[in-house]
């Protein structure tokens, strides 16, 4: 059997602050098998974006260990890792730079590589640009002189110019209009479709995750509390976190405002993690022992939820 794409072992990171040590993720494990998206939500400050920076080897866990395609990142030389996995992240125009034109923006990874030739590098542009769906007279431009879905197009081919399996995609699509993120999504779909990649997914946006990934973590404070397939998931929540996060979703219809899902007022402080069930002091259905009692994994087909009610 085949490793899988991305596996992530017993992973622990935190950050020193002026109030102490925050816990960004905290001993968080899954995989994802080559080909799958497995999308990963929650809350701003829960660990989602450390957790794409660490699989990225852009940060270094604390303890235990990232592979991807069975391969230690921390012991991977840097070109070859780029050459394997690659980011898209939030914001085009912050992850551009300003006063390069398109075509050298999409060739950078190429050129950095040192073994490409000045040919092969201009034909693999050329592709790149066609393939999102660019203009070789948009090549010529500066990323100001470009909308916000054009530039998250660049960005894309930028990812995608040599040849990686493996893309993590955080929050590609949350800085642009909701006409264009569909266009970025169906994108990013069919590039998968193509080109055969396996997707890490972040987001907060559910409708988003339902719409690309086979697969959902759920993160609260560092921890991944839920997991499983997406229509199990959406269907059949166990952690009262994740029935909170798909209540909150606002829909069109008039007259039923904003949906109040009792989670109250104040957010997790990562500073200071509470005992027992970290979920509790927010839980509309807590007992006794969720506040001095850390839940285990209740496990199910492809997942599970770490939760006493579950």
């Amino acid at each position: 059997m085949s490793a899988p794409a991305i596996e992530v072992l017993q992973v622990h990171k935190t950050f020193a602050t002026g109030g102490g040590r925050v816990v960004a993720v905290d001993d968080v494990s899954f995989a994802i098998p080559a080909g799958g998206v497995l999308g990963v939500v929650g809350e701003s400050g829960c660990g989602k974006s450390t957790m794409a920076r660490l699989i990225l080897g852009l940060l270094a866990p604390d303890s235990g260990e990232v592979k991807v395609e069975g391969q230690a990142v921390s012991g991977m030389d840097r070109k070859a890792r780029a050459r394997l996995i690659q980011p898209v992240f939030q914001d085009p125009f912050s992850s551009l730079n300003p006063l390069a034109r398109v075509k050298d923006i999409v060739a950078m990874p190429l050129v950095a590589q040192g073994t490409f030739g000045r040919a092969e590098i201009g034909r693999r542009v050329d592709e790149l640009l066609a393939r999102v769906g660019l203009s070789a007279e948009m090549g010529r431009r500066l990323p100001a002189e470009l909308s916000g879905g054009q530039r998250q197009r660049v960005a894309i081919a930028r990812a995608l110019v040599l040849r990686p399996r493996i893309v993590v995609c955080d929050e590609p699509t949350s800085a642009l209009d909701v006409s264009v993120q569909a266009q970025i999504l169906n994108l990013l779909a069919e590039l998968r479709r193509d080109l055969g990649l396996t997707y890490l997914f972040i987001s907060h946006n559910l409708a988003v995750v339902e719409h690309v990934a086979s697969e959902v973590a759920v993160m609260y404070l560092g921890r991944i509390v839920e997991r499983g397939s997406t229509d199990a998931l959406f269907a059949r929540p166990e952690h009262p976190y994740t029935k909170a996060l798909l209540a909150s979703v606002l829909t069109p219809e008039p007259g039923l405002g904003v949906p109040d899902v009792g989670l109250g007022d104040a957010l997790p402080d990562p500073a200071n993690m509470p005992p027992g069930c970290r979920f509790h002091p927010r839980c509309p259905v807590a007992e006794a022992r969720c506040a001095s009692e850390s839940p285990p994994l209740r496990k199910r087909a492809n997942g599970g939820a770490e939760c006493w009610l579950a």
